[in-house]
């Protein structure tokens, strides 16, 4: 075996652990990339929404106060029945 052969050989040997180490850096990339993605959608800290106080009776949130505020007598059939859906989500 000569000179040349080690050499030769040494550059093959070099030029596959680079490719390993690319390989092996581009799957913990790809890993990191992942586990961030479902850490991204994770609910962290999540918690019952507050308890809202009684009103009294007749009394209006207020939103439903901010909606009921808003209306116009003017308005056409389709911006009422916009003005009804709004109602019906709130849930006034």
């Amino acid at each position: 075996m000569t000179i040349e052969d080690v050499a030769e050989r040494a550059d093959v040997w070099s030029e596959a652990i680079k490719k390993i180490v690319k390989a092996i850096t581009a799957a913990g990339v790809a890993l990191a990339a992942a586990i961030g993605g479902l850490l991204m959608w994770w609910p962290f800290g999540v918690s019952e929404p507050a308890e809202v106080p009684a009103l009294l009776p007749g009394a209006h949130s207020p939103q439903c106060s901010q909606l009921y505020s808003a209306i116009d007598h003017t308005w056409t059939e389709s911006q009422w029945a916009v003005w009804e859906n709004l109602r019906r989500d709130i849930g006034c």
